[in-house]
């Protein structure tokens, strides 16, 4: 059975889902535990070069194992039938636009991990779903310790601010800068691809879109008020593209 194991208030893990919905690739989503999962998904990322950590997004197919958003994009696209996601012409365009995607989420993550260890609603939505209710409110203390195994795991930031201005910022001046004033274009190359995909899932660092399947305690953390308001047309942008390319997701 193909299995993608993620975490839905992940942009790494909307990149990923974004890419087999395209394609209307049918598959079972995993929602994965920081800390309780980290066992099991240590086991499904059996391939992973020694010295590797084990994360999500990480797809099993058969004998498939892919172990990032942009392998799990590239592996859809060589099993799907939609519009290519990868045209040959645009590749290394397409890499250079994934990977700012990857440092501005890797940006605005320094920030979530704050909220997470003071945000008590996010704490509580973060909880493992089998807790019962009236047990969430005193186990919220188990979020804030799976927010510094991540912010560990992944060496994210821990000063957000300087984190924002180092990184974030200028990549979201590169954004604009390509979309043209108020986002005139409607792709950032010359046609729908995993570009537009990589960067409108990475914009959840100003403001998670509104059918993310998140709470608003987590809807909260993600979002900066302050940035979102200053770079409002590069969320329209991506509304934009949600509204276009967002296939319903199909479960297998």
């Amino acid at each position: 059975m193909r299995t993608l194991y993620g975490l839905l208030q992940s942009p790494y893990t909307e990149k990923a889902r974004f890419s087999l919905d395209h394609h209307a690739i049918a598959y079972r989503y995993h929602e994965h535990v920081p800390v309780l999962g980290e066992v099991l998904l240590r086991i499904k990322a059996r391939s992973r070069a020694p010295g590797t950590k084990a994360s999500v997004p990480l797809l099993v197919d058969g004998d498939d194992v892919l172990l990032s958003s942009h392998a799990i994009a590239r592996h859809a696209d060589a099993q799907g039938s939609a519009e290519t996601l990868f045209p040959n012409d645009l590749d290394a365009d397409i890499v250079k636009w994934a990977d700012l995607s990857d440092r501005m989420i890797g940006a605005g993550r320094a920030r979530v991990m704050v909220g997470l260890r003071t945000n008590r609603e996010a704490q509580r939505e973060a909880l493992p779903p089998f807790i019962p209710g009236p047990l969430r409110g005193l186990m919220t203390p188990m979020a804030s310790t799976a927010a510094a195994f991540l912010g560990s795991k992944h060496d994210v930031p821990r000063d957000a601010d300087a984190e924002t201005e180092r990184t974030l910022r200028p990549a979201l001046d590169e954004v604009r800068a390509a979309l043209g004033t108020l986002g005139k274009r409607e792709h950032l190359l010359e046609r729908f691809t995993f570009a537009d995909i990589a960067i409108a899932s990475a914009l959840q660092v100003l403001r998670p879109p509104a059918r993310a399947p998140i709470g608003p305690g987590t809807r909260e953390i993600w979002s900066n008020d302050a940035l979102a308001t200053e770079y409002a047309e590069l969320l329209t942008w991506r509304d934009a593209i949600y509204a276009s390319h967002r296939q319903p997701h199909q479960e297998s």
